[in-house]
């Protein structure tokens, strides 16, 4: 049935006002919290992030929230986590919001250590870079790509994709970590056992160089062309280019971009629950990933810039390291061994 003219300016009246809504409700939202967060006076932030990074957080929060402090414990994924399950076990709740891996913290998320906590900012992050539940969203994103050194490699001879590191050219000259089981998880859950397993066997015969250390370490030694190509992190990848002058860098066309995931949860039994939504905000907010991008990290945020074009997920093929992978994560650990230490 054809509308009217008062219809159709009643539906477009409707539409116009709905924006208005939703920010009367974040807003809503917003006061609410601040008046909880004015009562509480703290959050308590256990990160992985280094401490410096962290400090300008802190800072940039408690210099628009001067009401509230916020307390940091920083340490590795891992040992974070089993702080976490230590205190829990011992009914000792003092962490407020966590910020880790979400591989890493699935087995936490399964028995009830998070609760979902949906920040009105978590609407400008694709759905691959939250959880649907509203148990985590991630707060800033790590890509495996492949890196090669500039003055070895002409740029038409550089690894595009996985396959071409399966050219004669690549025997003995890709450095590999010791222990990229994730990679390798992730790489076989996007492509399917079969496919994935005859690529990661052909790699093998490529003799790859397996390297203790760190990802940032392998970028170095690609750098200073020790190794003329091999497996590590875009973000550091871009740095040692653009601030270094190193010779390094990688092509961004590859498929799948393995993705880990670095996210927020907010603690089941969080003492503060108005400060800890308070500080997820402003973490996710659009200011707060801004400055991420200054920290040489890449921002999960579409609406965001990274420090290069490269970078930004909405150009990428991303394949994200699921949670639900850390269940098989001693199977693919074991495969991972059995077929790059033959």
């Amino acid at each position: 049935m054809p509308r009217g003219p008062i219809d159709i300016f009643l539906i477009l009246l409707f539409m116009a006002l709905l924006p208005l809504k939703a920010n009367g409700a974040e807003k809503g939202h917003t006061e609410t919290l601040l008046e909880g967060a004015k009562k509480e006076g703290r959050v308590v932030w256990y990160a992985t992030m280094n401490i410096t990074d962290a400090k300008k957080i802190i800072d940039a929060f408690e210099k628009k929230y001067p009401f509230v402090k916020v307390d940091l414990y920083r340490a590795g994924s891992q040992p974070l986590l089993n702080r976490i399950a230590s205190e829990y076990r011992g009914s000792r709740y003092l962490a407020d919001v966590a910020e880790t891996n979400i591989f890493e913290s699935h087995f936490l998320q399964k028995k009830g250590f998070f609760q979902p906590y949906h920040s009105p900012e978590a609407k400008f992050f694709p759905s691959q870079f939250k959880d649907a539940n509203g148990f985590w969203v991630a707060d800033y994103i790590l890509y495996y790509i492949i890196a090669y050194n500039t003055r070895l490699i002409k740029s038409s001879e550089a690894p595009k994709s996985y396959q071409d590191l399966l050219h004669p050219r690549w025997k003995g000259n890709i450095g590999l970590k010791d222990d990229a089981v994730r990679w390798y998880g992730a790489l076989l859950e996007y492509w399917g056992e079969e496919k994935g397993k005859v690529f990661m066997n052909h790699l093998a015969a490529q003799s790859p160089r397996l390297l203790g250390g760190s990802y940032g370490l392998i970028s170095e030694l690609i750098a200073a062309g020790e190794v003329p190509a091999g497996i590590v992190y875009a973000p550091t990848v871009e740095s040692l280019r653009r601030f270094k002058g190193a010779p390094i860098d990688w092509e961004a066309g590859l498929d799948p971009v393995v993705t880990s995931v670095i996210a927020l949860y907010m603690l089941a039994k969080s003492p503060h629950p108005s400060s800890t939504k308070l500080f997820i905000d402003f973490f996710l907010s659009k200011e707060t990933q801004q400055f991420l991008v200054a920290m040489n990290r890449v921002p999960a945020r579409l609406d965001i810039e990274p420090i290069s074009p490269k970078l930004h997920p909405g150009r990428l093929k991303i394949a994200v390291i699921r949670p639900e992978m850390s269940e098989k994560f001693d199977h693919y650990s074991r495969e991972f061994k059995e077929t790059f230490s033959k």
